[in-house]
């Protein structure tokens, strides 16, 4: 049994039904969803315009378009996310890598190369994004990677991800922040963290609402975590941290680590201009 619909007609059908539910880029989602539905690029759907789909393939995609609507991120309908011009495996319970996070990579590379750092731990790991895009960038190096996150779901992800890209100098554990270090005792010259930074109740985006709220909402404040990770890296001697956080948190970071010993603290900006994240040398 065929489709009455061609490739083309179930394009227009959706782009419409998604223009009406606010979807911006309607016409390239569409392309995107029916495309992974049928694995055919889209160079293939626009070259085979004219050709019916099978009724299971039709419905398959009517179910990814309707979540859609919903405002579900593409990103987990299609289970793959590009972050660092690579493309990652993402599923439901870990957070979607974002684009400004790649400066934390280039800041923590560049901290690495310089001062011939080997032992790097992640806090926090999600979908793996960072430590295995550090594992992957210096494949050539003796980088040891340990990473730490509360969730199964998160950790689930990164072990997809440590898989496809072979990232064996990394460790993966099912802990909270460096509890897992207690019986290894390791020594770690780098400390990463893309850390949840939103107070909690907040009001957030549609599509954020599929996210984990354990890798958003951070508390009453929302700097809690950022702040407790920083006392962790002091009280464990490491000489590094590199922490992505809230645009509005520069101050309490800042009066905070008044109460620290430190050498230096640095702030960067995302590309919009907005404070993004922090590198403390202790």
């Amino acid at each position: 049994m065929e489709s009455h619909n061609t490739i083309k007609e179930l394009l227009d059908e959706a782009v419409c039904a998604l223009g009406e539910s606010g979807i911006e880029r309607a016409r390239l989602e569409a392309e995107i969803l029916l495309g992974f539905v049928l694995d055919y690029n889209r160079v293939e759907l626009h070259c085979r315009y004219d050709e019916n789909v099978h009724p299971f393939y039709a419905e398959s995609f009517w179910r990814l378009i309707k979540r859609r609507r919903l405002h579900e991120p593409i990103e987990y309908l299609v289970e793959k996310v590009s972050f660092y011009g690579e493309e990652f495996y993402i599923s439901h319970g870990a957070l979607i890598p974002r684009p400004e996070t790649e400066i934390l990579i280039d800041k923590a590379l560049e901290i690495i190369t310089q001062k011939g750092c080997k032992n790097i731990v992640e806090i926090g790991v999600g979908s793996g994004a960072i430590s295995i895009m550090l594992s992957f960038l210096k494949k050539d190096s003796t980088l040891c990677l340990h990473a730490s996150d509360i969730s199964p779901e998160a950790l689930f992800n990164a072990y997809v991800n440590k898989i496809k890209f072979n990232a064996k100098n990394l460790e993966l554990h099912h802990s909270s922040y460096l509890d897992f270090n207690t019986k290894l005792r390791l020594k770690f010259d780098v400390l990463i963290a893309n850390p949840p930074y939103i107070k909690n109740g907040e009001k957030l985006p549609k599509s954020l609402g599929f996210e984990p709220k354990k890798a958003l909402y951070a508390g009453e404040v929302g700097d809690e975590m950022l702040l407790h990770i920083i006392d962790l890296a002091f009280l464990h001697k490491i000489p590094y941290a590199l922490c992505e956080m809230g645009y509005n948190q520069r101050e309490s970071i800042k009066a905070h680590l008044e109460k620290i010993p430190h050498k230096s603290l640095e702030f960067y900006k995302d590309l919009a201009g907005l404070d993004r994240g922090f590198v403390i040398s202790f």
